[in-house]
This record gives structure tokens, sequence and C-alpha cells, in this order.
């Protein structure tokens, strides 16, 4: 299993019971070999959650990087970008889902240091994200550029062997008034 899928299943399993979890399928594209993307339907998100008790629906885009940077497509070239971390679709629908009242939506970035066996995982809504691309001179950032731009920091801890999140300070943070 990818590093990705390993960070997004130990993510599900730090979410509470009483949250409802509901995770996108992946585009059937990628069985075989990604040759039949541009005929797959792309998904908004990873996953989408709500919380019931404070009437919050969130839709999320988790990322794991070991190389401490993520790289994103620009959403303003029309052309085809090289292969990015985030993609153009991703950024457009978590910004046209946000628009919606009771929706938090944006990305979880998680940074691995598998050397020193640390991980740093942050929420970050789509507006700050917009703006800190907009602000960079670069199509990659780092921890530092996203430390800037108003990010939640969802604190984990290491079990044996692998993380748990905790989610519901991340939930009770970012709750809607």
């Amino acid at each position: 299993m990818n590093s990705g899928k390993i960070f997004e299943n130990a993510f599900k399993k730090s979410i509470p019971d009483y949250v409802l979890y509901h995770r996108l399928n992946d585009s059937t594209g990628t069985f075989s070999g990604g040759s039949n993307l541009r005929f797959s339907p792309k998904q908004p998100c990873d996953s989408f959650l709500w919380n019931g008790r404070t009437n919050t629906f969130y839709a999320l885009e988790l990322k794991t990087s070991k190389s401490g940077s993520f790289s994103y497509e620009d959403i303003n070239c029309e052309e085809k970008q090289p292969s990015k971390m985030i993609h153009k679709h991703q950024i457009l629908s978590l910004d046209k889902l946000s628009k919606y009242a009771g929706v938090v939506s944006g990305f979880i970035f998680n940074f691995r240091d598998e050397s020193e066996l640390i991980e740093r995982t942050y929420f970050q809504e789509i507006c700050d994200f917009l703006s800190m691309t907009s602000n960079l001179s670069k199509k990659s950032f780092n921890e530092k550029d996203l430390l800037r731009h108003n990010p939640i920091e969802i604190t984990g801890r290491k079990k044996i062997k692998n993380w748990t999140w905790n989610v519901e300070k991340f939930l009770n943070d970012t709750r809607l008034n």
C-alpha cells in the first residue's frame, strides 16, 4: 500500500464515530495504467465528512509528502501541465464547494520525515490555499510557506506502527459559527 493510502486510512480511523465519513472512489482510469484518465470522471476531492453535532459538512483532499514540499497546478493555465501533486480540478472543485453555506472545504497536508519518524499534519481552507499560491513565485510550497497562510495543525501521535490524528479537535477548530 502506498504512503498516501496509509495516511488516508490512518486519518479515517481517527474520525470519531459520530461523524459520517464517505470516501469518494478513485477514477477507473488508474486500473489501465492511467491510459484512460482523460475519459474518467475527476472526483472533486478525496472524502466528505458530516458532523451532525455542528451541522458542518467537510470536503477534504488529503495529501502527504516526504519531500517536504507539495507541487500544484496553475489554475489559470489552459495548457496541459506536467504532473503535479495537487491538480487544477481539485483546487477548483474545493473552491466551488466552499461557496455553499455550512461547508468547510480544503486540504489536509501531511509532512513526513521518515528518517526521524516525525509527521506533521495541517488543514488549510481552500481560500487560504488560493491566497498562498497566488503570492508564491514558485509552483510548489513547503511547510514554512504553509505556516504563513493560516493552517490549523492536526496533532497526531505515533502508535506502535501507524499514526493516529486528533480529528475531533480539528472538527472543533474548524466548525462553522
